[in-house]
């Protein structure tokens, strides 16, 4: 929410400067890149999708042989329980409960963590995407550049969208670094 009012007062403060002075309309160059879209297209945020799909696989198929074991059990409490004496029936039945809450509790909790790690990288990849964006606008001589996937900007010619190079860059300079580390 913050970020969309900070796009809505810098594209304020944009307008009024260019109507306030006209030639500062014309020397001001103004860019859009789409972060969102720079990260899911970049090789690092790709990557990273993967491998967090593929510790969700692992989470899920230890999840269901845990449910498939709490399946079991209910059946057969439920079959059993007329035939168990009453000590025998309560045991089961609280040990079930006491699995269940366990992997309700392990559900929230591998939810979380996978939800925590996605924004880890996540965050890593975009500020680092910030930092190209800011050096491509140096370089290329743009006063301003605004986030697109935002919602702030309604349109933009393609000519000012840096997310190309960016992911380009991105890509290049990830690509050098995994090099590196080897």
């Amino acid at each position: 929410m913050m970020k969309k009012i900070k796009l809505l007062l810098a594209l304020a403060t944009v307008s009024v400067m260019a109507a306030a002075s006209p030639t500062l309309a014309k020397e001001a160059k103004i860019g859009h890149a789409n972060l969102q879209r720079a990260l899911n297209e970049s090789t690092a945020g790709a990557k990273a999708k993967d491998q967090l799909e593929e510790e969700a696989k692992k989470l899920e198929d230890e999840l269901n042989v845990e449910q498939e074991a709490l399946k079991k059990m209910k059946e057969d409490i439920d079959k059993m329980g007329s035939i168990w004496n009453k000590e025998t029936k309560e045991k089961n039945e609280n040990e079930f409960r006491t699995r269940s809450q366990e992997f309700q509790k392990k559900f929230m909790d591998y939810g979380d963590e996978l939800n925590n790690r996605k924004q880890e990288h996540e965050n890593a990849i975009i500020e680092d995407l910030r930092k190209i964006v800011d050096e491509i606008a140096k370089k290329k001589g743009y006063s301003y550049v605004f986030e697109r996937s935002m919602g702030g900007i309604l349109y933009a010619p393609d000519s000012d969208d840096l997310t190309d190079e960016v992911i380009k860059t991105y890509n290049k300079r990830w690509t050098e670094k995994k090099k590196d580390a080897k």
